[in-house]
């Protein structure tokens, strides 16, 4: 069951991202990367669910507490993860990150819209 979760999970946020991307593209925005948000989603909540599925099949109490402990807190960083995606990935915020932290204004590109 653990894995079935994980699996709709994953089916959920692809096609998500991937009608996102579909969207992006008609309107001339091709460098939006759906795969990133996946990726980080299941760098964060993979552990957990390998960690639920061996609890389901087998003893969790072999495994050491540390170890059981790190995959919860690797889940809860994931909406901390995303934010530094989504702020990295956006050309305005970077330019405002970089400038808060420089001091040093950039020009942000100027993007053609083709939905015209």
């Amino acid at each position: 069951m653990a894995i079935f979760n994980m699996v709709i999970q994953v089916f959920v946020v692809m096609s998500s991202y991937q009608s996102i991307a579909e969207k992006f593209k008609k309107t001339g925005n091709p460098r939006f990367n759906p795969s990133t948000p996946l990726k980080a989603m299941l760098l964060c909540w993979g552990p957990y669910g390998i960690l639920a599925f061996y609890a389901a099949v087998e003893n969790a109490n072999l495994v050491s507490p540390k170890l059981r402990m790190m995959a919860p807190i690797l889940a809860k960083t994931c909406p901390t993860i995303n934010v530094f995606l989504y702020a990295l990935g956006n050309e305005n915020y970077r330019g405002g990150i970089w400038q808060f932290l420089t001091g040093e204004k950039i020009e942000a590109p100027q993007i053609e819209n083709k939905s015209k």
